[in-house]
């Protein structure tokens, strides 16, 4: 199976992962490994293994200083609304005003399959329920209204024609 970055239109984006098992699926390192190569390739800080078309609960964010394996993350609680900017390594140079909570409870097994359980807030706790939402199918353009995305797409667009020349 070749692991690649699924464009924004691909029906596996929307579809619900199952649950990784450590037993029947095996020690999640390659896969961790291919991950971080493509998140790093596109200069992202989050990636879900549904985005490389892998239906499983496991996504990395991070940087080159530190990455965080979730698998089978869980949202406990979440608190403060907060507006903010974010892209999707799915959806090239789309930027859209997204709201999330600003802190969050959460709870994933890490690459050795011990039980974490953590308190996220500001930029990692965004990147948390990003990459979680694409475990369940859900990926952020549809978290803003028609009009606000048609703008970013219109930006996008014009961004892209003036590249051109």
């Amino acid at each position: 199976m070749e692991i690649k970055l699924l464009p924004e239109n691909h029906p596996q984006l929307k579809e619900i992962s199952q649950d990784y098992d450590f037993e029947k699926d095996g020690d999640p390192t390659e896969i961790v490994k291919v991950m971080t190569k493509i998140m790093f390739e596109h200069n992202g800080i989050g990636l879900a293994a549904p985005q490389v078309g892998v239906q499983k609960r496991l996504f990395i964010m991070g940087n080159e200083h530190k990455l965080v394996v979730c698998i089978n993350p869980k949202i406990i609680s979440g608190t403060g609304n907060v507006k903010d900017l974010e892209g999707c390594l799915s959806f090239p140079d789309l930027w859209l005003k997204v709201v999330r909570y600003h802190s969050v409870v959460v709870q994933y097994q890490n690459i050795s399959n011990e039980t974490v359980n953590d308190t996220l807030t500001g930029i990692i706790a965004r990147v948390f329920q990003h990459e979680y939402d694409h475990l369940d199918g859900v990926c952020f353009d549809s978290k803003v209204g028609p009009i606000s995305l048609d703008f970013a797409k219109n930006k996008r667009r014009k961004k892209l024609v003036k590249s051109l020349y």
